[in-house]
């Protein structure tokens, strides 16, 4: 009782003597109770019942381990013995069992079933496989000291791998940095030589016993070391190394730009899935053979509608304004950082190519100038203010054909936007004007421009000049500007558009547009004449293009 276990008879005791001795649990068996003379360790079946040596019965799920004869189990291995073969005052012959099992599967029993002994508290820290046969040898020695019993020779031991000492490379340098600590080499090896671990001069390896399966790797080594010096030896010291600065990458910056801007123009992200329906571009208008038609397939699809990566953001964007449009919210602007997959070829061979897209939707207030202006807004923002023009030749079959444009720099497609073709609205049952813009956030980021120079205050005034300009329909305002922008030279300041007409003074194909264009120059006040020269510049070059000044 000193032991705190419970005295039984004395073969038990004997076994429990040898487990507090060696640290190894045994189990002895009634041999007569031991059908066909043979054990056999296997999994229990799932729920298969088993009653222990405290007479309770435990259903066992089918990763605890059974110790069994020829028909029946007769042990919960690494936990308690079963019923059915206890030790009694009338056993003749009895079977010693030592083993070594996984410590974790025993943990896990133990928790299932909800029984804890102290064999099992054993296991579950792990043993040496070098130790059963010792402490078997040493019970049969007690047996026979205290004339328990004869024992007969043999043994039975199934160890196909035997454990090998492990070999870990001795380095003093690399505990002492790690604990903080000056611990000479000498003092380390004489810490080791008391836990029984050696040390090969020659190759400078430690040598780690069996029974010391805890230590595996630098750590463990330099925790021995700390333990043995002392944990209040070691001083206190700030961290060292180098600390890593956190931070977002430069696309997620870009993204964090774009929504301040989009946001403070009254648009709500949204989220939508970039799982698909092949319904989708028939939805869209998309022709057969068009690009955004090579969609990735889903190998295990949920349903038919999320059987595609996406190839466009539209469906998405579309399918969100809907559901809000027949909810009655009568003004609506949503926004949404979408990634495509587009694939290089299909089947596919290698990683479809991942892009990011800015879609921005909105219905209700505002039209296809507002969602230009937030698109010019974003740009802006982004520092993409010179080489950006509309383009309306773009071949978008979801888009108004009157009113759709794709955005240029320097002749690259950014994106595009336009109000949705009334076919489209229609399938998506948009029962009003909706408008769309999309731009590849990579190209933003690419062409983003932060390096702003300072420009002083000027010192001498402008000279405003504002002209009405009549022409074809078919001119456009972005052939107008460029025709201003290249014309006017190093006085040309600034230039905006502040009036389109269309009506009975013009003629039916025609419209007039009225540009108010700035002058400044650094050095000097300008006199009228050198205003006078870059306008005649700017109007012989609008008139190459069919445009007159309006009288």
């Amino acid at each position: 009782m000193t032991a705190g276990i419970r005295p039984i008879n004395n073969i038990v005791d004997i076994t429990n003597y040898v487990m507090t001795e060696y640290g190894q649990p045994m189990h002895a068996y009634d041999y007569d109770t031991i059908a066909d003379k043979k054990i056999i360790v296997r999994t229990a079946a799932e729920n298969e019942k088993f009653v222990t040596l405290d007479g309770q019965e435990r259903t066992l799920d089918s990763e605890a381990l059974l110790i069994c004869d020829g028909e029946k189990a007769i042990g919960l291995a690494g936990i308690m013995g079963g019923e059915n073969s206890m030790i009694t005052d009338d056993v003749k012959t009895m079977l010693f069992e030592a083993a070594t099992f996984d410590g974790t599967n025993i943990r896990k029993s133990t928790k299932k079933i909800g029984l804890r002994t102290d064999a099992s508290g054993k296991f579950e820290k792990g043993l040496d496989p070098e130790l059963a046969l010792e402490a078997m040898n040493r019970a049969c020695d007690l047996i026979e000291q205290l004339g328990a019993g004869e024992v007969v020779g043999g043994v039975v031991d199934i160890y196909d791998e035997p454990v090998s000492k492990k070999r870990i490379s001795f380095e003093p340098d690399k505990y002492n940095a790690l604990l903080g600590t000056n611990v000479s080499k000498e003092d380390m090896l004489s810490y080791f030589k008391r836990l029984e671990v050696e040390y090969d001069e020659a190759s400078n390896e430690l040598i780690i016993p069996t029974f010391r399966q805890d230590l595996n790797r630098d750590a463990d080594i330099a925790e021995e070391v700390a333990r043995f010096y002392g944990y209040d030896k070691i001083p206190t010291t700030l961290p060292s190394g180098e600390a890593t600065q956190g931070g977002v990458s430069y696309q997620t910056s870009i993204c964090n730009m774009i929504r301040n801007v989009i946001e403070s123009y009254g648009f709500s992200e949204g989220m939508t899935y970039s799982f698909e329906s092949p319904k989708a571009f028939d939805k869209l208008l998309i022709p057969e053979g068009d690009e955004l038609r090579k969609a990735i397939e889903i190998s295990n699809p949920l349903g038919v509608d999320y059987s595609i990566m996406r190839t466009t953001p539209l469906n998405g964007m579309l399918t969100s304004l809907s559901t809000n449009y027949n909810h009655r919210n009568k003004d609506v602007r949503l926004y949404e950082m979408a990634n495509v997959y587009l694939p290089e070829s299909l089947p596919l061979t290698k990683l479809p190519e991942e892009k990011m897209m800015l879609a921005l939707g909105m219905y209700g207030q505002g039209d296809f100038f507002d969602m230009k202006g937030c698109v010019e807004a974003i740009l802006d923002r982004l520092g993409i203010t010179t080489g950006v023009t509309y383009e309306p030749k773009g071949e978008h079959s979801y888009l108004h054909p009157g009113r759709k444009a794709d955005i240029m720099i320097d002749r690259e497609v950014l994106g595009y936007l336009g109000e949705v073709h009334p076919e489209v609205a229609d399938n998506y049952n948009l029962g009003t004007k909706t408008y769309v813009a999309v731009l590849d956030v990579a190209k933003l980021a690419e062409k983003a421009n932060f390096d702003i120079k300072y420009q002083g205050v000027a010192k001498f005034p402008a000279v405003t000049r504002d002209i009405s300009l009549v022409m074809k329909k078919t001119v456009l305002a972005g052939q107008i500007e460029e025709v201003i922008r290249k014309s006017g030279g190093k006085l040309l300041e600034d230039y905006h558009l502040f009036d389109i007409y269309e009506g009975e003074n013009v003629g039916k194909d025609e419209k007039s547009l009225a540009y108010s264009i700035r002058f400044r120059a650094k050095d000097r006040t300008l006199e009228d004449k050198d205003v006078s020269a870059v306008m005649d510049k700017i109007l012989k070059k609008l008139e190459n293009l069919g445009v007159a000044l309006r009288q």
